[in-house]
């Protein structure tokens, strides 16, 4: 079962699936019989520990469902690995893209799980000549991989993060060329995109202002969505005791509700 189903004791995510999707998604499930808009993306889609995430805010401002297709720590390779979930977003009358975590994505470095992506599966000949010294069989997800290439050479490691942010690209790429209805892209983050590459492994490593744009050409839009207040409102948020670590990086329901706001600005017109 992938992580975006299991239950926590506070909130019924009724964890469902479209179209014979082998991924599971944020209940309850919605009739796809007329129009409707997708989003997708992760963690901050998924909105684990709100009542409402702001795809449901979303829907409150919209005359027309609104599908939450997020899955946390997904990448663009979980939509297009996944034929159910792949069609439920192509026939949106409007698709928004989440632009994150561009890390868990297989290129020709290393490959991570169909499904799971934020899951480290295998080095390729080429990252293993790179890395000699490098042990893989310790690394199980993304994250530690990338962390321990950068402390082992910095200069190598800018080989592995542009061979990336190629490969993202190429996939955000394939996937707009998917989709039926308008596209637009959405980054909503605590801190703008960079300008330029950076060293650090930040929240988003790899994805700058530049990458993005070589892709808003092919969308309706790019909506950005920096919340001064990221946290704003956590007392809101249900979080079991144990997992309290686990919910500090997440946004808190102000930011999901300035970005709810925002997506309709965009988003209303096209469904005129």
């Amino acid at each position: 079962m992938d992580i975006s189903s299991r239950r926590d004791p506070s909130i019924d995510y009724a964890p469902c699936r479209y179209n014979g999707s082998r991924l599971w998604f944020r209940g309850p499930r919605k009739a796809l019989r007329s129009e409707y808009v997708a989003c997708l993306g992760g963690s901050e889609v998924y909105g684990r520990y709100l009542l409402r995430p702001w795809p449901d805010l979303l829907e409150d401002q919209l005359s027309c469902p609104v599908v939450n297709l997020g899955i946390e720590n997904a990448g663009i390779d979980a939509y297009l690995n996944d034929p159910g979930a792949l069609v439920t977003a192509s026939n949106a009358q409007a698709a928004v893209i989440q632009l994150a975590c561009s890390h868990n994505t297989s290129n020709r470095f290393y490959s991570v799980h169909p499904r799971r992506n934020d899951r480290f599966l295998k080095a390729s000949q080429a990252l293993i000549s790179l890395y000699p010294e490098m042990d893989f069989t310790e690394v199980h997800f993304t994250r530690h991989l990338l962390s321990r290439l950068q402390s082992i050479c910095a200069e190598r490691f800018e080989l592995v993060a542009e061979e990336v942010r190629c490969a993202w690209q190429a996939r955000v790429r394939k996937l707009i060329s998917h989709m039926n209805g308008q596209s637009f892209l959405l980054w909503f983050a605590p801190e703008p995109l960079r300008d330029g590459t950076s060293t650090a492994l930040s929240e988003e490593p790899f994805l700058t202002r530049n990458t993005v744009a070589a892709l808003t050409p092919l969308v309706s839009g790019l909506l950005d969505v920096v919340p001064e207040m990221w946290r704003a409102g956590d007392e809101e948020l249900l979080v079991p005791p144990l997992e309290h670590a686990r919910a500090e990086h997440l946004s808190g329901p102000v930011a999901h509700r300035q970005v709810a706001d925002r997506v309709a600005q965009a988003v209303i017109p096209v469904l005129q």
